[in-house]
């Protein structure tokens, strides 16, 4: 009796284990690009602290880029968890939710960047991205207008 009930905690274990394994064979696109917006965000990151003229620490950035990675994988895992527990009993693919979880980290990893690549350019940034895309949902076309107004005569101030 004691060996059919370990052969079935085995099997329900390896079932588990084995669907889990194909989950994150369906998100491995979305973990690469992860990890390029990570390693990207790290790049543009040291750049600008250079040009600052901080000391960059390479320790710190490890550690803050490793602990980024590991946050992203943490989200990964709480949507395909929650897509499994809660969504799919709904009729809705599990990945589904997955990929959103990964489209709030990529924006903010995006919006980072994003920072970066204009300090790098002597751009003060005063409008996020998030904001940005605020304006759009919440229908505030002009105030929209008025931000990339804003952007472009601050960058063009700049050129000249």
């Amino acid at each position: 009796m004691e060996e059919n009930t370990h052969s079935a905690v085995k099997i329900a274990i390896i079932g588990f284990l084995s669907e889990w394994q194909g989950l994150i064979h369906d998100m491995r696109w979305m973990i690469a690009l992860a990890l390029i917006l990570i390693l990207a965000d790290l790049w543009f990151g040291v750049r600008a602290s250079k040009a600052r003229g901080e000391k960059v620490r390479k320790s710190k950035a490890g550690r803050r880029t490793f602990n980024k990675l590991v946050d992203y994988l943490c989200y990964l895992f709480i949507g395909i968890t929650i897509g499994k527990a809660i969504a799919e009993p709904y009729g809705v693919d599990p990945i589904v939710t997955a990929i959103t979880a990964m489209l709030l980290c990529y924006c903010f990893e995006i919006d980072s960047i994003y920072g970066h690549i204009l300090e790098l350019h002597g751009v003060k940034v005063k409008y996020s991205i998030w904001r940005l895309v605020w304006y759009i949902l919440s229908f505030k076309f002009t105030k929209f207008s008025e931000a990339l107004e804003d952007i472009k005569n601050t960058y063009d101030k700049k050129q000249n």
